[in-house]
């Protein structure tokens, strides 16, 4: 019984990255843009324009290139649980599976990836090529989600984000993804 609770644990988890990466993605390709801190341009929306402009440049970087960003903001997190003395181990499994979210978004842009990845993305633990590659198609609204091939077409399904995006313009928000200054075409 402790076995199957902990893969539960587990799903759910990796669930909950694959959303929170997802709401992460869909607000960085909204809204991000060159000209804003500097820090923000260096760090997040050059390489989001980039990868967007050529998708399979991604591969070409080293590991901590790649992750450094969701490495870095996951310690944060951990961080913060930590200090505030949370003891639940899924909450650090969740910061452990954010810090690998652009691994696996990288392994979705491979032909080859490991063995191990492969197999996972066949039972749809890990994102496949096949899903993700609908997310580099115009208009570039959907397969958000980074990390399973299991939210991104129930959210799709459903209108999730365009229903978000429909709430903040009424709001005053713009919607501005896919614009030649966020790499779009």
């Amino acid at each position: 019984m402790f076995m199957l609770a902990a893969a539960g644990w587990v799903l759910a988890s990796l669930l909950i990255v694959d959303f929170i990466s997802g709401v992460l993605h869909w607000a960085e390709d909204t809204w991000t843009a060159p000209g804003g801190p500097e820090l923000l341009d260096r760090w997040i929306v050059r390489d989001n324009i980039e990868h967007h402009r050529r998708p399979g440049g991604i591969r070409a970087g080293d590991y901590w290139g790649t992750n450094r960003v969701c490495i870095v903001l996951a310690a944060a997190v951990g961080g913060v649980l930590a200090l505030f003395h949370v003891h639940a181990w899924q909450a650090y499994l969740v910061v452990v599976l954010a810090s690998q979210s652009n691994q696996v978004h990288l392994w979705a842009h491979c032909s080859n990836p490991p063995r191990l990845v492969r197999a996972l993305q066949r039972i749809g633990l890990l994102q496949s090529r096949e899903q993700h590659a609908e997310h580099h198609r115009r208009p570039y609204a959907a397969r958000f989600c980074t990390m399973t091939n299991y939210l991104n077409p129930l959210l799709d399904a459903v209108a999730f984000w365009r229903g978000i995006e429909w709430v903040l313009v009424r709001c005053g928000a713009t919607v501005q993804r896919a614009t030649p200054a966020r790499g779009g075409y």
